[in-house]
């Protein structure tokens, strides 16, 4: 396959999630034969300048909101300009977008993506379920996620492809731990992290509430790195609790991996998930990890054996289960090192550029 062009959109390139794993498999897939150009329905954000840095064309069309109806006209004149074999688009607005603007030029595969169980925003599986139809193949990124678009959304089997998230292995292990003095974290306190797009369904209070039990028990500090519609929220929460200097919010940061080095564990409390990034950084880091017992969590950690599953919005348990990560090292080493294997068995980056251009082949042959 020699300079298959591939328009890759979402719905926005802000860091954080379906955005980063898109920017990593762009600057990967043009080792294949393929070359990626990547774009938003919303105006440009903080990606497009990475992207452009490692010499991948972009594009926005500066929608500013979710219902502007007229990004559509302005995704259909870049799809008419930059003229691409096939279209890969995630996230819900862009599927929709790619699905319905996508072949007004000419006939062209679309390939659309489902990267989350949706439970609390009802239009959004309406949406895809009454425009699924128009996908020529759609990609799930993990096996409870495929069996929600199924099941839930509709989706012939025959159409839905599983596509796991990627993690660049060498690119963790040549990272050092951020040092904890760029932080303000004293040296000789243990550290829980949380880091992503700040939004409800983090339930990220869990996250406070949590840290504020470790800090009285074992002295733990918290670190909140990301951005989002909770921030707000969220600090005044840490702020009206007194907590200030023990849980820091430096914002969005580029060196997750680094700072999840630096931690003890992750504390990951979602009400809903696909495949987390940050869950696999952290696995991949040697972080142990207490999550919410979602389906997509158990799809990545084995229960009390790569991570500890806690029922989701249980206070209790979630401080009950860290504090038993911060008390026993050995406990936490033995733990981390299961689920280091775990995500090299079956999310090894490479592995997963190589399944994706596999999809491409097929999604391409079909005519």
């Amino acid at each position: 396959m020699t300079d298959l062009r591939v328009m890759m959109l979402s719905t926005d390139l802000q860091p954080g999630g379906y955005p980063l794993r898109l920017m990593r498999l762009a600057r990967a897939v043009r080792e294949r034969g393929v070359v990626p150009i990547v774009g938003s329905l919303a105006p440009r954000g903080p990606l497009h300048e990475q992207l452009e840095q490692s010499g991948i064309e972009t594009f926005a069309c500066d929608a500013r909101g979710g219902y502007d109806a007229r990004c559509l006209l302005r995704l259909a004149r870049d799809v008419r300009r930059i003229d691409p074999d096939l279209i890969h688009a995630g996230l819900f607005h862009a599927n929709v977008a790619a699905r319905l603007v996508g072949r007004l030029d000419r006939t062209r595969p679309i390939l659309t993506s489902t990267i989350t169980i949706e439970i609390e925003r009802h239009w959004h599986r309406w949406g895809e379920a009454l425009t699924g139809g128009l996908s020529d193949l759609h990609m799930a990124n993990a096996p409870s996620v495929a069996a929600h678009v199924r099941d839930d959304l509709g989706f012939e089997a025959a159409r839905v492809r599983l596509l796991p998230n990627g993690i660049d292995i060498a690119a963790v292990d040549s990272v050092e731990p951020a040092p904890r003095s760029d932080l303000n974290i004293p040296d000789d306190v243990p550290v829980a992290i949380w880091a992503g797009r700040m939004d409800p369904i983090k339930d990220l209070p869990t996250f406070v509430d949590t840290v504020a039990r470790l800090h009285a028990s074992h002295g733990a500090h918290g670190l909140l790195i990301g951005d989002g519609p909770e921030r707000a929220r969220i600090a005044s929460l840490v702020e009206s609790r007194k907590l200030t200097h023990v849980i820091h919010m430096p914002g969005w940061r580029s060196d997750v991996v680094a700072c999840l080095k630096l931690a003890d564990v992750l504390i990951f409390p979602s009400r809903t998930e696909g495949c987390p990034n940050v869950v696999m950084e952290a696995m991949a880091a040697r972080c142990a990890v207490v999550a919410s017992d979602i389906a997509p969590c158990r799809d990545l950690l084995e229960p009390r054996v790569s991570g500890i599953l806690c029922p989701v919005g249980a206070m209790d348990e979630f401080a009950s289960a860290a504090g038993e990560l911060l008390a026993d090292p050995n406990k936490r080493q033995e733990m981390s090192e299961y689920a280091r294997s775990r995500v090299l068995q079956g999310h090894d980056l490479q592995q997963v550029v190589g399944k994706l251009v596999g999809i491409y082949r097929e999604v391409m042959a079909r005519g």
